[in-house]
């Protein structure tokens, strides 16, 4: 044990970092204490270069930024007393629980427009800046400098340019943004049609040029909690595809046992899952699935789940969501599974069954669940983002959607959207977890606070995944500790 010490401060030392005797011990409890140690320093090079002498509080932020490790730094400050008296409190908004319906004119559609564009003109409002409108800019004379909050319509490129068409809730507008501005040029190309955002331009011959851009995003510090979180876990889950001959029955026995498992510390205080969609393969969902089914009817698909299901401890309650695989209605915002599906899986526990996206509070924190069909959409349109090199790119992916503040910014590409009175879409509310699945690549990370989780899958890779190049994370479950936020990516492979 002394060796090891020894080590771990000479190391430390030569990358140029002093540990105090707290971080020390915590290092070398770990599985991996010198590959730990190197988690460590790679955060801190990048994230925090102020820093020479590394103690306990720096071990705790980098247990959080290192997530895609299959253990966390800061498990082992995690209590592991039994809890004593306990109730489950969940609260589900209900407006996540409805079946929309709409007509299809076009009063529906500028009503749905006119509610995300003034949800995020809200958001972007309480930044605290002035801002203009598109009307009384054009009117301003030669030289003057406004901010906007506008709906992006078109983005076009130019050799020397990029063209942003525009509007607001007064008129529409073409604004040049010149190429020669790098860092302007990077942000822009990041942007996506149909977004709102925050927009400085200055006026030269009665053409507004941009001079910056912004999204809504959320607070650098946010997080408030009423009341104290008890030291619950709860585990984040997708895409079970059941009814696939892909489906990893054998790895989904491994996760049965784990939470069988009443010796575990960690198992001992999961006191919760949530299934972000897919439980079911489906039918008819793509051309030539039924080669690719064990299970061809949707029925059968859903006695199969309910009995793997059966075997999840009955103290922890399951949550179950939608995704676009599971039989109902297609476009956003999905309500609930249909009555005739949950008669099914009810045969053997109890459920609490909602829509996607929903909003979710568990034990005080707010959960966002969103099965993820319009990832499709940004990926295709974020630049160097790819299906190939999704595990690198997914945390740049989930990011996205938190700077927007909207879970499907792109309208009427691959993900089907109601054009509802109400855009539920915008996320108001800061969630403390956004937890998403359908591209079946995991990960689980940190933004401004806000932890982000992509599931994984537990279906083996498919014909047009290899088309496309992307490797699936199979088997694949995210544990979270309610009162501390520390995150686990845990394989049971």
């Amino acid at each position: 044990m002394e060796l090891l010490r020894k080590k771990i401060v000479e190391e430390a030392l030569r990358e140029g970092y002093n540990l105090t005797a707290e971080a020390v011990s915590i290092i070398e409890s770990q599985q991996k204490p010198l590959e730990t140690l190197r988690h460590i320093i790679n955060y801190l090079k990048t994230s925090r270069p102020e820093v020479i002498v590394v103690d306990s509080n720096h071990i705790m932020e980098v247990g959080l930024k290192t997530a895609e490790a299959e253990y966390m730094v800061s498990d082992i400050m995690i209590e592991k007393e039994p809890l004593e008296e306990w109730a489950p409190k969940i609260e589900v908004d209900d407006k996540f629980l409805k079946n929309y319906k709409i007509e299809g004119n076009i009063t529906e559609f500028q009503n749905y427009f006119k509610s995300r564009y003034m949800k995020l003109k809200s958001i972007l409002e309480k930044r605290g800046e002035s801002f203009s409108k598109i009307i009384d800019v054009l009117k301003s004379p030669k030289g003057s400098e406004s901010t906007l909050i506008v709906m992006l319509l078109e983005k076009t490129e130019k050799e020397q340019s990029i063209i942003l068409q525009v509007e607001d809730e007064t008129s529409t507008v073409k604004l040049v943004a010149p190429k020669k501005d790098s860092e302007l040029t990077r942000k822009i190309e990041r942007l996506l049609v149909d977004q709102v955002l925050g927009v400085r331009v200055v006026k030269i011959d009665n053409v507004l040029f941009v001079k910056d851009v912004f999204m809504p995003d959320v607070p650098l510090k946010w997080r408030s909690v009423n009341g104290e979180v008890p030291e619950v876990y709860i585990v984040l889950i997708s895409d079970l595809h059941v009814g696939s001959r892909k489906f990893r029955r054998d790895l989904w026995e491994n996760f049965l046992d784990w939470l069988s498992n009443p010796r575990d510390p960690e198992v001992k205080r999961i006191r919760y899952i949530i299934v972000a969609g897919d439980i079911v393969d489906g039918v008819g969902i793509f051309p030539k699935q039924d080669r690719e089914l064990e299970y061809t009817s949707v029925i059968q698909q859903m006695e199969e789940v309910a009995k793997l299901f059966s075997e999840v401890p009955k103290e922890i309650k399951l949550i179950i969501s939608i995704g676009n695989h599971d039989p109902v209605v297609k476009a956003l915002p999905q309500p609930p599974l249909p009555k005739r599906y949950r008669k099914i899986l009810e045969k053997y526990r109890e459920y609490i069954f909602v829509g996607n996206p929903v909003l979710i509070r568990v034990e005080d924190r707010k959960i966002l669940v969103y099965h993820g069909q319009s990832l499709d959409d940004i990926i295709q349109y974020l630049p160097n983002a790819s299906y190939s090199i999704l595990d690198r790119e997914i945390r740049n992916v989930l990011e996205t959607l938190i700077q927007c503040r909207h879970l499907a910014p792109i309208y009427g590409e691959n993900t089907p959207i109601l054009p509802t009175p109400e855009d539920l879409l915008v996320i108001e509310d800061i969630p403390d977890i956004l937890h998403t699945g359908h591209v079946h690549v995991a990960y689980a990370g940190n933004y401004r606070d806000v932890v982000l989780v992509n599931s994984g899958t537990w279906q083996e890779q498919t014909s047009y995944q290899k088309e496309v190049g992307l490797e699936p994370t199979v088997g694949t479950a995210v544990l979270v500790n309610l009162k501390t936020l520390s995150v686990k990516l845990k394989k049971f492979t």
